[in-house]
């Protein structure tokens, strides 16, 4: 399993002041030295800069310096410089891919896209462009002007698809004369519909003073009747007594006229039976 050491690295000239960057493809560590250890080798990796400032073409020398141990990691980093100020440097020690193995690199292309950390999704896109670059440049070169294409013809269709839209929105917009009448009938429907509770309002408040009317009336009553509640019931008592008295006095008349009515009946009987004693003797 081999590994390779990256980073990246901000410096700026010491006479102007003009800052540079270092980028991963722009590091070639070689190792310098090495001795074992309790948990395995442990490897100094070297990368050197000789370059004149892009501003003032002042001389610029940078040394970095990075330890490994154990396999796979970074123990111990230096730098020193000449003609310029480090300001920022960062390393570290990835496995080595095939050519064929993007997956990883679509995943550490997508997590800053994700995080809408721009600046850092265009600085890995970049690097990752250029290192493909250097494996295969005539793969790197039609991949990338397939993409643009598709990608031009995909958003040309979507800008040729939202105007048609926008079209079809106002081909659907109705002109003014349909709005206005459609906005003269709404209103009328709102006055016959505020006319309609306005009746029927009035109607509620005519029937709530025939209630009050009501409770006025009962009011005055009642007193009236609370206070000849007792003459009410001495008027209804004598009717009754009266009344009891003149069905005693008809159940008399009823009994005398029944003993009167036996009395007649057995005088009839017995003048009828000497008729005809009588008769049987001549």
């Amino acid at each position: 399993m081999s590994y390779q050491i990256v980073g990246s690295a901000i410096y700026k000239c010491t006479k102007c002041g003009a800052k540079h960057y270092l980028h991963r493809e722009d590091f070639e560590f070689n190792a310098q030295s090495g001795s074992e250890r309790q948990m395995g080798a442990e490897t100094q990796y070297v990368a050197e800069f000789d370059e004149p400032c892009h501003n003032c073409d002042q001389d610029i020398h940078l040394e970095f310096e990075v330890w490994e141990y154990p396999a796979g990691i970074i123990n111990y980093t230096n730098e020193q410089s000449e003609g310029a100020e480090i300001l920022d440097s960062s390393f570290e020690i990835e496995q080595e891919r095939d050519e064929d193995d993007g997956v990883i690199e679509a995943v550490k292309l997508a997590k800053p896209l994700l995080q809408f950390r721009f600046d850092k999704f265009s600085e890995q896109f970049v690097d990752f462009w250029i290192s493909r670059y250097r494996k295969d440049a005539k793969t790197t070169t039609v991949v990338s002007i397939v993409s643009i294409l598709i990608a031009a013809v995909v958003l040309g269709f979507s800008i040729y698809n939202s105007e048609q839209a926008r079209k079809s929105n106002q081909e659907k917009t109705q002109d003014f004369k349909e709005q206005y009448v459609l906005l003269r009938a709404t209103q009328e429907n709102l006055t016959d519909l505020e006319n309609f509770i306005l009746s029927k309002k009035q109607e509620i408040s005519a029937t709530q003073d025939l209630l009050n009317k009501l409770q006025e009336q009962k009011a005055e009553i009642e007193p009236i009747v609370a206070a000849n509640q007792e003459v009410v019931d001495a008027l209804f008592a004598q009717q009754r007594k009266e009344m009891e008295k003149g069905l005693w006095f008809e159940r008399g008349i009823s009994f005398a006229l029944g003993v009167l009515a036996s009395l007649i009946a057995s005088v009839i009987w017995h003048f009828v039976g000497r008729f005809r004693k009588r008769g049987d003797e001549k």
